[in-house]
């Protein structure tokens, strides 16, 4: 049996319309981006460490001022870590960041969120023309048991996702004994912890 003439003029009109489909198909491979793990969020993810820093970002609603927020994730399911300090990095480092009062304890396996009312409050000061919305700032989280986890956290204005952060220390809070200054090169990692 022999196809028709006008079955194989409509297989043809089908193959070219196919072939620029399954070209693409091709070229997109197991290894293709999709692959990879992304976090659709306003913050900067950094999973490098023990303590995974999540979805970090200073919400800022005055030039100068904020406060960073972020998950940090431990994944060391034994043993509990702690927020030991944040402080300025890099062309950051003239930040000044103060945890006040709060909950600085990573769980096991847990999830410590600096947004919570009950976290560590970390409040970030600047030159208002380094700290604004729109910038970045390079800060590093200073840990108990982790390493130090360095990121470029954006600097956001509250807008409709960050109404509800509270973006000054309720008056309960007290700052650290020593605040973390970034002023000077090298004191990134060396701030004491808060009590919570």
């Amino acid at each position: 049996m022999t196809a028709s003439p006008r079955f194989l003029v409509r297989a043809l009109v089908a193959a070219l319309f196919v072939a620029p489909v399954l070209a693409a198909c091709a070229s997109t491979n197991f290894g293709a981006q999709t692959d990879k793990v992304y976090t659709p969020a306003d913050g900067v993810t950094n999973r490098d460490g023990m303590v995974d820093v999540l979805n970090a970002l200073i919400v800022s609603d005055s030039p100068g001022s904020g406060r960073l927020i972020a998950g940090l994730a431990n994944n060391d399911t034994t043993t509990d870590d702690e927020l030991t300090g944040v402080a300025g990095a890099g062309n950051s480092q003239g930040l000044t960041i103060d945890l006040a009062g709060g909950d600085t304890t990573i769980p096991a396996g847990g999830l410590l969120q600096l947004a919570n009312d009950d976290a560590a409050f970390v409040q970030v000061q600047g030159d208002p023309s380094e700290l604004y919305a729109g910038a970045f700032a390079r800060v590093t989280f200073s840990f108990k048991n982790a390493g130090a986890v360095t990121v470029n956290v954006p600097v956001l204005a509250p807008g409709q996702n960050y109404t509800q952060v509270q973006l000054s220390p309720s008056p309960t809070a007290s700052p650290s004994a020593s605040p973390s200054k970034s002023a000077k090169p090298g004191n990134a990692t060396s701030s004491p912890s808060t009590g919570g």
